[in-house]
């Protein structure tokens, strides 16, 4: 069980979590923090079994508290959707009148507002009711969230030139070593604005979108990780894309999804796609990259021989099971989304098991880079310009917005 507390005064919890010692739930469990602010950086990043607020309550260290600031984090965790939601919350307050304002809000949510007092342990009692009936539940069985075993993984289709160009990163990847019998991945860290992100790389036993979603859910169930992304290289669409330009895809779908139908003289197929979106959050901090086109230059003069300087998109991008080289079903595949960017073979799949995974569900993307424009002229040329822009961009994202997607 593991417990935060948002309280500037961390005396008055000696006797509760002495308490929760004689139930087991050690200190290391248990979490104090001073302010609003850093109660917020917990519940991005840890699923906590129990919230114990106070309701005036200082938003950033040292300053005046105030009852708006718990109002506000209370309507964050129960409206919003970028803070895990703890099992439950408790408020706590030394003045039940004073506080009544932010009584009312943890009243029409349900929570319980317990009184602080030094002359009589009430209080610790009434939590530790609350604490007996959690740990009780989970004793007869009920499921509970796994932890987050790793921040990143990175998941490719191909060994070369992908996976290679993503192990190329100063990520201090160690050797690779094996999850079970089939899934082997390498491990590494890098540093986001002083955070460190710890991260895992693989690549699939061969392409396409099955082989994919088979070790992207191994991945999310061995290591539980807050995001998975796909990198690698893909065709684009001609006049909207260039070579060597990376490509975000939102949508993704299978587009050779749908049923065959006809009459005795003449057959159609009838499209029935099902779109599945990246992660919001990380499309919003792939759409400020776009802006420091100065890292583009960068990344181009980091290539020998780079042909150019690549482009960033973002928009849907069709994935199926064959490879394409005659540029006419691309023509096709655009009749089903006409901002088609660029045409691949795994994403959907990566994108359907993440979709279809269990809680606690990772965050979502694949950033792949144009090779070719699955036509007559495709050559494999490019292919490791290719998929060096796209490990590059991931790099770029991570290292730069990291500390806030994870």
């Amino acid at each position: 069980m593991k417990i935060l507390i948002v309280d500037d005064d961390v005396r008055r919890y000696a006797k509760l979590t002495e308490s929760l010692g004689d139930r087991g739930v050690g200190r290391e469990d248990i979490k104090i923090v001073p302010c609003v602010h850093d109660a917020r950086h917990e519940l991005e990043a840890v699923h906590y079994d129990l919230l114990v607020l106070d309701l005036l309550v200082s938003l950033w260290p040292e300053q005046d508290p105030d009852l708006q600031h718990s109002i506000d984090l209370l309507f964050q965790i129960t409206e919003g959707d970028f803070l895990k939601k703890p099992g439950h919350i408790i408020g706590i307050t030394g003045d039940m009148e004073f506080s009544s304002e932010a009584i009312k809000n943890f009243d029409d949510y349900t929570w319980r507002v317990v009184e602080y007092s030094e002359s009589n342990d009430d209080w610790v009692n009434q939590i530790n009711h609350c604490i007996d009936y959690l740990l009780s539940r989970n004793n007869i069985g009920e499921p509970s969230i796994p932890a987050h075993q790793i921040d990143v993984a990175i998941v490719c289709a191909l060994h070369s030139p992908e996976y290679d160009q993503v192990v190329a990163l100063d990520w201090n990847w160690t050797a690779p070593r094996p999850l079970d019998d089939i899934t082997f991945v390498q491990e590494g860290h890098f540093f986001s604005n002083g955070k460190k992100i710890t991260v895992c790389a693989t690549y699939t036993s061969r392409m396409g979108m099955v082989s994919t979603a088979l070790k992207t859910a191994s991945i999310i169930n061995l290591l539980r990780p807050k995001i998975v992304g796909m990198c690698g290289i893909c065709a684009g669409v001609r006049g909207k894309t260039q070579m060597g330009d990376i490509l975000f895809a939102d949508p993704a779908w299978d587009f050779q999804s749908g049923k065959r139908v006809g009459d005795s003289e003449n057959t159609s197929f009838s499209i029935a796609p099902h779109q599945l979106q990246a992660d919001s959050g990380i499309r919003s901090h792939v759409e400020q990259l776009r802006a420091h086109r100065s890292e583009f230059v960068n990344m181009a003069d980091g290539f020998k021989d780079a042909p150019r300087i690549p482009d960033l998109h973002i928009g849907p991008v069709a994935s199926g099971s064959a490879v394409l080289a005659d540029g006419e079903v691309v023509e096709e595949i655009k009749k089903q989304h006409r901002n088609l960017i660029g045409v691949e073979m795994e994403i959907y799949g990566l994108f359907a098991a993440v979709d279809g995974s269990s809680l606690p569900k990772p965050k979502m993307f694949a950033l792949k880079s144009v090779c070719d424009f699955a036509d007559p002229d495709k050559s494999d040329n490019n292919q490791v310009f290719a998929a060096y822009t796209s490990a590059q961009t991931v790099r770029l994202l991570l290292e730069r917005f990291g500390d806030r997607l994870v």
